[in-house]
């Protein structure tokens, strides 16, 4: 069969507060004078990721103290959308982050998230990973076609420090941890718990004034404990093909599902080592900052046939290389400020099949990105903000096995726009962006070489999903933010988000079929601000 188109958790919750408590009742800060002050806002959004990125960057830089605490609950809407993805999504989620400076110049920052979420009827994959942001996911898991209800919860805890050692050296250093529980209500019942951890640490080195170089490491690890069961063993068997258990080990190879070597055959391992090295250039001074950074990663995921994860086990290897670039600079002058980021994402995959001694599946991900803002605010308020960005994608995905060539290559074009209209103390935000998504010309070859076993994850899965990333459309959204000042410089802000995504037209000339009605999401919530 051919196709040819070219047209286009677990609780450790308690730990989590002690160190945001650690982080916001703990330090103290004085600093004689302020250049850089971010709130949490679009308008700093920047600015604030990138100090968070390369703290050792900012650590002769004067930035005002902050922390921005968050509750909010989103209900999504899928319809125009890729298969991996469920069809309702309900999400209720807990945000903290702050920014310290301490009497002897340490710098200390931190954020920690808490979200649950429940997923309807999600089909097609018994993983943790979606394709509501990515074409394709990772080449090894699990699947059934029959969906079903998931509940998850994800605990993320991010946080590090920085300082000037010595006139000349600067350190910073960063610690991530996370964890997560998702699970499936239905047969089969994957369970699947999430740890990962990880470090960077920086060193700076001044040139002259206002001029220095740095450097970076990072390692982490994730490991991903997978455990299925049913509640009617009879449900596993070839002649069910609504409930019996495949694996998917490229993006078109499925085969029938394996025992682990486990006891009771039901559970597995997958573990990831990602390392990170890399340098930059960044120059500061009262009113600029520019910064020029490159890093290279690897990342190594095993599935192992057990829950050891030794090298007698390893079943399937997953090897990425990413080589990122990134500019940043910033201006400001008056009441005026712009904001400039360029990203350069160049990525290589191969997915080795151990029992075989080859690969079966590769990818090559390109991405370049450009955003850019200008704004003027008064004091606190914002008098107005415009800003566009631009994405352009070209990927590709060979499974070699099962012989699917695609292409998909892709141009984002957004702009954006905010301002603050003030009343007697309050004061409301309104900011809306509008993007457009244009598919360009794009490829999928496709031969079946299981003599049609795999007929239908090719007709609901490959094809569904590459007619949706050739359809034109366009994506409005609108924010709303209500602030109200209270004591000791405290503001509180209740906020909206409105987003739609609106199919517009298709690009594939070949019968497929596809939900073309509007998917959107609608986000609530309160900030306390001080």
């Amino acid at each position: 069969m051919k196709i040819n188109n070219m047209n286009i958790i677990q609780s450790n919750a308690q730990k989590y507060w002690a160190l945001l408590i650690f982080f916001i009742f703990h330090v103290f800060s004085a600093q004689a004078q302020d250049s850089i002050a971010v709130t949490n806002h679009i308008i700093d959004s920047q600015v604030k990721n990138e100090i968070f990125k390369f703290p050792v960057s900012y650590t002769n830089q004067y930035i005002k103290d902050f922390t921005f605490t968050e509750i909010s609950y989103q209900y999504q809407k899928n319809e125009f959308a890729r298969t991996q993805v469920a069809n309702e999504i309900n999400t209720y989620n807990f945000l903290a982050q702050g920014y310290y400076t301490t009497k002897s110049k340490w710098k200390l920052f931190g954020d920690l998230s808490i979200s649950k979420f429940d997923e309807k009827n999600l089909g097609w994959i018994l993983s943790d990973e979606r394709t509501e942001d990515q074409e394709v996911v990772a080449p090894h898991y699990f699947l059934v076609p029959r969906e079903a209800n998931w509940t998850n919860q994800k605990y993320d805890f991010n946080g590090g420090f920085s300082k000037e050692i010595t006139n000349k050296i600067s350190f910073a250093a960063k610690v991530n941890y996370s964890t997560g529980k998702f699970t499936r209500n239905l047969d089969p019942r994957p369970q699947i718990i999430t740890r990962k951890i990880g470090g960077e640490v920086q060193f700076g080195y001044s040139l002259i004034e206002n001029h220095k170089v740095f450097v970076l490491a990072n390692y982490s690890r994730l490991d991903k404990d997978f455990t299925y069961t049913y509640k009617d063993d009879h449900l596993n068997v070839e002649t069910k093909p609504e409930t019996y258990l495949r694996f998917n080990t490229g993006y078109g190879r499925i085969i029938n599902y394996f025992k682990s070597n486990y006891s009771g055959g039901r559970r597995f391992l997958y573990k990831d080592i990602i390392t990170k090295a890399g340098l930059g250039y960044t120059f500061n001074n009262k009113n600029n900052t520019f910064t020029i950074s490159y890093y290279n990663q690897k990342s190594n995921n095993n599935f192992y046939n057990n829950v050891f994860g030794t090298e007698d086990q390893e079943r399937l290897k997953y090897e990425t290389t990413t080589n990122h670039v990134e500019l940043f600079s910033f201006h400001k002058w008056d009441k005026k400020e712009i904001k400039s980021t360029a990203k350069f994402d160049f990525s290589n995959s191969r997915n080795f099949d151990v029992n075989n001694n080859g690969y079966n599946y590769k990818n090559s991900l390109n991405t370049i990105s450009w955003l850019t803002s200008i704004s003027k605010r008064t004091k606190s308020y914002i008098d107005y903000l415009f800003g566009f960005d631009i994405l352009y994608r070209q990927n590709e995905y060979n499974d070699v096995m099962a012989t699917a060539d695609i292409e998909i290559n892709a141009l984002n074009i957004g702009i954006f726009g905010s301002k603050d209209f003030a009343f007697a103390k309050s004061k409301l935000n309104v900011t809306t962006s509008f993007n457009m998504y244009f598919p360009l010309p794009s490829k999928l070859e496709y031969y079946d070489t299981s003599g049609g076993t795999n007929v239908r994850f090719f007709d609901e899965v490959i094809i569904h999903d590459y007619a949706v990333s050739t359809t034109n459309y366009f994506a409005p959204a609108l924010r709303l933010e209500y602030s109200y000042p209270l004591k000791n410089n405290k503001t509180v802000v209740f906020f909206t988000d409105l987003k739609e995504k609106i199919a517009l037209k298709k690009q594939t000339d070949y019968p497929v079929s596809i939900n073309t009605n509007t998917t959107y999401w609608v986000q609530m919530g309160v900030q306390l601000n001080y």
